[in-house]
């Protein structure tokens, strides 16, 4: 890492330059992910403690709303470059020849809530105006497809246009539209960059190295980037089972050829700072354990280099919207919400809102559970919103259907007033996420944030809301579910059956137990604010820039404990015509098979074992594999195991 800058006399405020794809959730027109909101709101936060701030991103083809509607004005930069293209000939057949678009970048200027907003706009950063992200579609078809590379190489020559002499810590948001630029300010004695992560994305995404030099290049930057290549992958049996299973689990994402090197290794050795959200999303991203992609991931080179940056890791934190936590809860009319949702107030109320995502959400386990209590003849209230501008799910609406009176079930997207009113009106929140894509889940800490108890994913991405504590403990707030990496889980299913059970014996049979984990929840979501993350970031900011700052204690979140590898004893067995795999652990709770396929460039084929009194078996027919096979195992808390057997007797990977 680089030393601090020397800035004399002291000044407690930082020149804070936001670099963001989206940053404006002041605006629904202006923004279309949550990032936006991750980003206004941290930008606010730093700039009510005293920091200045700015904030770079594009204008998305909205530059005559941004006229008319906040009066923006021409900033007067105005770049006339070469897009320094170098497509990938898999992804790209129809372009043979490297395209060099010449782009005129141009800035708007808009002062806002004492941030400076700078808006680029030229051909590229102006497409896709409904979106804002390319189309998959367009890839290898359309050049408007590299409008993210165009903002990140147009944005760095803007920042070193228009702040060239300011010291400053950049706070990028999104390594995946950011990993050019701690590269292209490492030189630069007046800059840090803080690259801010808010989404799990596969840390092994590939980035064409050719395009990557291409584009340092252009920005006089000569990189080695021969460094960042991965090893070959392995043939063996863990190997082939890995390359068949990870694609499901959202861990990973590999290379189409290995011209591509990770885009987090760039991060993490050019970056000074890297900012996660919480410590459990820090634990995960910086260590993948007790995952399915845990041997994949130590082979990766891009292991190694978290291993040697993880000195800059720090969290800056997120919160829960300064707006939601001064609303007030006793205006809400609980009976007047729920019947004019047709449900019985005097029932227990469960609760969800998220975008329709059946996998990543977990909203089908969680529907399936929900039709397996009403059908059980338990009475509770289940208030579900899956926002989607596509339609129905069927399975979801046919429940729905089925329980009037009992599910309400809503697909549309509803304004602050509305989703603030049906969370105080929920005893229960149910949030089942899987693949820990979750880095903060907001909508959980909202509705914490009015009393309810929270059903959910022990994920180490959600772990601050402190759900994963025995329910018994003090500070409790609420159930949990165990970590998922299956798209169609029905151990998670059973367990949300459970929790849903004795969520419903709880309000009914111990209310005064059900109000200590409601006043917890409470408590625990509005600790976290935007003023508390700004001065955790402030903190780290001023100990970039000045030699005798030092950032704050990192704080403690209730982490799963590190587990020991299981206690596993498998083997194999040959009989005549077939064979079978036999596994014995107390812990187990289930064992996938993924035997090799009968050729050589065959996907192996995955097999759930039988469970039995005291392990799980496998009979098959045939010869037995000569070279053996692997074993996924599936613990208690949601943790993974591989397990590799041949012949001759089982070994830890």
């Amino acid at each position: 890492m680089r030393g601090p800058l020397h800035a004399e006399p002291f000044d407690p405020a930082v020149d804070v330059i936001g670099f963001a794809y989206e940053a404006c959730s002041f605006d629904p027109r202006l923004m279309r992910s949550g990032t936006a909101s991750l980003v206004w709101n941290s930008a606010r936060s730093l700039a009510r403690a005293g920091h200045r701030v700015s904030i770079v991103t594009p204008a998305h083809g909205h530059g005559d709303y941004l006229r008319q509607r906040y009066g923006a004005r021409e900033s007067g930069h105005a770049d006339t470059h070469t897009l320094a293209l170098r497509l990938d000939p898999a992804m790209w057949p129809r372009f043979p020849d490297a395209p060099a678009p010449r782009l005129t970048t141009r800035a708007l200027h808009v002062r806002k809530d004492d941030i400076d907003l700078y808006f680029l706009s030229d051909e590229y950063l102006d497409a896709y105006p409904n979106t804002f992200y390319p189309v998959p579609a367009d890839e290898g078809r359309h050049l408007r497809f590299c409008k993210p590379l165009a903002f990140q190489l147009g944005g760095i020559r803007f920042v070193r246009a228009h702040f060239p002499d300011r010291r400053a810590v950049i706070h990028a948001h999104e390594p995946l539209f950011h990993y050019l630029l701690p590269a292209a300010f490492a030189d630069d004695p007046r800059k840090r960059v803080v690259s801010a992560v808010a989404t799990n994305h596969p840390v092994n995404t590939g980035v064409y190295r050719p395009q990557v030099s291409a584009a340092l290049q252009s920005l006089g930057v000569d990189l080695d980037l021969d460094q960042y290549t991965d090893p070959p992958e392995g043939e063996g049996v863990l190997e082939t089972a890995m390359r068949a299973h990870l694609a499901a689990t959202r861990l990973d994402h590999p290379h189409r050829h290995d011209r591509h090197i990770s885009f987090f290794s760039l991060v993490g050795d050019h970056a000074d700072g890297i900012d996660f959200l919480c410590e459990g999303q820090r634990a995960f991203y910086t260590g993948f354990e007790a995952t399915p992609f845990t041997p994949r991931y130590r082979q990766l080179t891009v292991a190694r280099v978290t291993a040697r940056n993880a000195h800059k890791a720090f969290v800056g934190g997120c919160a829960v919207s300064d707006t939601w936590l001064a609303r007030d809860e006793r205006a809400v009319d609980r009976e007047g919400v729920l019947s004019s949702l047709g449900l019985d107030p005097a029932l227990p109320v469960f609760y969800h809102a998220a975008r329709y995502d059946v996998h990543h959400k977990g909203q089908l386990e969680m529907v399936r559970a929900i039709e397996h209590v009403l059908s059980s003849g338990r009475r509770a209230s289940f208030l579900l919103r899956c926002v989607t501008a596509s339609g129905a799910d069927p399975y979801f609406q046919q429940v729905a259907d089925a329980y009037p009176g009992h599910l309400h079930l809503a697909w549309d997207m509803v304004d602050e007033d509305t989703l603030f009113e049906q969370a105080c009106v929920a005893d229960y929140c149910v949030f089942p996420s899987k693949y820990e894509l979750d880095t903060f889940l907001l909508a959980q800490g909202e509705a914490m944030a009015c009393g309810a108890v929270p059903i959910a994913t022990a994920q180490y991405g959600t772990s601050h809301f402190g759900h994963a504590y025995d329910i018994r403990e003090p500070n409790a707030t609420g159930f949990a579910v165990d970590r998922s990496f299956e798209e169609d889980d029905a151990l998670l299913t059973e367990a949300l059956i459970d929790r849903m059970n004795q969520a419903i014996d709880l309000f009914t049979g111990e209310p005064e137990e059900y109000a200590r984990l409601s006043r917890n929840a409470r408590r625990t979501a509005r600790l976290l604010t935007w003023e508390r993350s700004a001065a955790q970031r402030g903190a780290h900011f001023r100990a970039l820039i000045a030699p005798h700052a030092a950032p704050p204690p990192r704080r403690a979140d209730p982490l799963p404990r590190p587990q020991a590898a299981p206690a596993v004893q498998a083997a194999m067995g040959v009989h005549t015509g077939s064979w079978s795999i036999s596994l014995q652990s107390a812990d187990a709770r289930r064992v996938t098979a993924f035997v090799p396929g009968h050729t050589a460039d065959a996907a192996p084929l995955a097999h759930a074992l039988r469970p039995t009194g005291d392990g799980f078996v496998g009979t098959y027919p045939g010869e037995a594999p000569a070279e053996g096979l692997a074993l996924l195992i599936a613990l208690p808390r949601g943790r993974y195991h591989w397990e590799v057997v041949t012949p001759a007797g089982s070994a830890h990977p």
